[in-house]
């Protein structure tokens, strides 16, 4: 073989064409790989201002999220953060507003499993109310337990209506059943006063966990005629529940 010159082909060699390494590229990388257009710095500023303002636009979103979430939380959510101190507190308000109610008085909330509560309050109502407006009166605490009681919250309530004292809870029938029984126990040859809502064990509406207490000083074979005549006539109402008696 013979050279071209001082630029030629050495002798041996094949001269390559220019355009060989594009099609190298091109058959290693895919059409259009040789060589790759480069970005102007306008073109490149205004890249930057988009990827700036998508962020700002993602941040925005994500803080009204965490804010909803936070409320949401602090408000209570499906019984996963309940706030009883809350529920007492609308409670007693809605209590206040009832007619001839006297006082409202909060206990500690009770804590019943890792996020529900019981809460009670003893609400004081005007003993000289005639019947029909005490009535009225224990209803309507009824209607606001059931209005505040949720997320994981319970609300009940003694109302004490001076002669008997009533447990009420969301359950207005149930309420209602205890309302007339603690009349009707009332009118008992020597009992002076009733107490129908629940036991030691906290609030409920379950017939058994009923207790029932007059107060009487009947004493001996009197005392026990009292309690037998007044189980008679709990059991018939609240099955399963429990009646003891009470000095005044």
């Amino acid at each position: 073989m013979t050279s071209d010159g001082p630029g030629g082909v050495r002798p041996g060699w094949t001269q390559s064409d220019p355009t060989d390494d594009d099609d190298d590229l091109d058959r290693a990388f895919g059409h259009g790989t040789a060589s790759m257009a480069v970005r102007t710095p306008r073109q490149r500023v205004r890249r930057s201002a988009l990827v700036g303002v998508g962020v700002v636009i993602a941040a925005g979103v994500l803080a009204v999220v965490l804010i909803t979430i936070i409320s949401s939380v602090q408000n209570g959510v499906g019984g996963v953060f309940p706030r009883p101190d809350a529920a007492l507190d609308r409670f007693g308000s809605a209590a206040r507003d009832v007619s001839g109610v006297q006082r409202v008085t909060d206990e500690k909330p009770k804590k019943t499993s890792f996020a529900s509560y019981d809460v009670e309050s003893t609400v004081t109502v005007s003993p000289g109310l005639p019947e029909a407006e005490q009535t009225a009166a224990v209803d309507a605490l009824a209607a606001a337990a059931d209005d505040v009681s949720g997320n994981g919250v319970r609300v009940f309530a003694v109302a004490d209506l001076g002669e008997v004292q009533v447990g009420v809870s969301a359950d207005v029938v149930v309420t209602e059943k205890r309302l007339d029984l603690a009349r009707q126990l009332a009118a008992i040859g020597g009992v002076s006063g009733v107490r129908c809502s629940w036991g030691d064990a906290g609030p409920s509406d379950d017939p058994a966990d009923q207790t029932i207490t007059v107060v009487t000083h009947g004493t001996g074979n009197a005392l026990g005629a009292i309690v037998a005549k007044a189980t008679q006539e709990t059991r018939a109402v609240f099955p399963g529940a429990t009646v003891e008696s009470a000095l005044p």
